[in-house]
């Protein structure tokens, strides 16, 4: 007769080996960065957009809290609550920056070529 069968966790596999941490996580902020800002310059607010434009702010918060800061504190309890921060600020705040400098990149571009 045999014990219970013990299951090995596999963290790496759970995150794709950081392909969800360094790629999928700051293209999503890029793209919350660069739509949010769309939103607040397009200066057309109407209910909808604005709805949207809130769900999409606090699904990048939550991205940022629970698969960025949550995360990295579960797989490394040794680290210190400035690194995790620091990781946050790489992962989530930095591409979001990027995002919105993307638009108005294209936007300086676009009214150069006018």
């Amino acid at each position: 007769m045999s014990g219970p069968v013990a299951v090995e966790r596999f963290p790496s596999l759970r995150s794709f080996g950081g392909f969800f941490l360094v790629v999928v996580i700051p293209t999503v902020h890029a793209a919350g960065g660069f739509f949010i800002l769309d939103f607040l310059l397009s200066g057309n607010y109407t209910w909808g957009r604005t709805l949207r434009t809130f769900v999409l702010f606090m699904s990048n918060l939550v991205l940022a809290y629970e698969f960025v800061y949550r995360d990295l504190q579960t797989r490394h309890s040794d680290w210190s609550d400035q690194r995790l921060l620091k990781s946050v600020l790489t992962y989530s705040i930095i591409p979001f920056c990027v995002g919105m400098a993307a638009l108005v990149l294209l936007l300086a571009v676009t009214r150069l070529m006018k």
